[in-house]
């Protein structure tokens, strides 16, 4: 089950999801983290983060909203400690990075270029633009493709590059097109979707932050969707599935919505 995404080879085509194992020191102790196809980091940040405010998780049927707000070390601490930890122990790391503005991601890829260990780099532009008004990159064609641009310029010409993609759009089809036309090797889809929960017995929100990203098995049928509908338009162009994946059943759906 050899894989090939734009030049990067893996040995089998599971990979883990952005944010789920940090960078995977978590999920050392259960299988060998050499062993699955690629092991994609939690978004790293140009600065250390604390996050948002507790409480950050609420549960809802069949799912469970988030409000972490990307908390982690920053990329000095991630390149000093966690990717030496991957490369060790001959882990194919693929570096999810985050901003708040063009510049961070140029910033973050520049940081990442030529760093031991890295076999690819996935850009969360799910991520608002403090530049205007708080806009999503991910939610606007134009924006999104800056990002790519600038980081594809920044990055090692070997490395493939990933744009991930947020589903609260109307046509992802479109900032599939923007991203891989400014030089995104394939897209990541799909992100978290925003949502919100209500307690009943506080009658205010779940979470600290108001609004989350809703994650687990209710999600699938649109990440399907997504997918789908990606490789209907433009089917040379590689695609990395996530979304609810729970069985190898989930993970065919995927594959053979392309």
């Amino acid at each position: 089950m050899s894989t090939n995404l734009a030049g990067f080879h893996t040995s089998n085509p599971v990979f883990t999801a952005s944010g789920c194992a940090a960078a995977g020191q978590e999920l050392a102790a259960f299988f060998d983290v050499s062993a699955i196809g690629g092991m994609v980091t939690k978004s790293v940040t140009l600065q250390p983060r604390s996050g948002r405010p507790t409480p950050r998780m609420a549960e809802t049927p069949s799912g469970m909203l988030n409000s972490i707000g990307l908390q982690g070390p920053g990329i000095d601490a991630f390149l000093e400690h966690d990717l030496p930890w991957l490369a060790a122990r001959g882990a194919r790391a693929v570096v999810s990075i985050a901003g708040s503005s063009v510049e961070d991601y140029v910033a973050l890829a520049r940081k990442v270029r030529g760093q031991p260990g890295l076999a690819m780099l996935e850009v969360n532009i799910s991520c608002p633009n403090v530049a205007d008004r708080g806009t999503v990159f991910a939610c606007d064609p134009r924006a999104a493709a800056r990002v790519i641009r600038a980081v594809r310029e920044q990055a090692h010409p070997g490395v493939p590059i990933f744009a991930k993609l947020s589903p609260d759009v109307t046509d992802i089809v479109a900032v599939a097109s923007a991203v891989v036309a400014a030089g995104a090797d394939g897209v990541s889809m799909i992100n978290t979707l925003l949502g919100l929960v209500i307690d009943t017995d506080t009658l205010r929100p779940a979470l600290a932050g108001i609004t989350g990203g809703l994650s687990g098995p209710a999600i699938r049928p649109v990440a399907v969707r997504c997918v789908w509908q990606v490789h209907q338009a433009m089917p040379e162009v590689p695609i990395l599935g996530m979304g609810g994946i729970r069985t190898g059943l989930d993970a065919l759906e995927f594959v053979l919505a392309g």
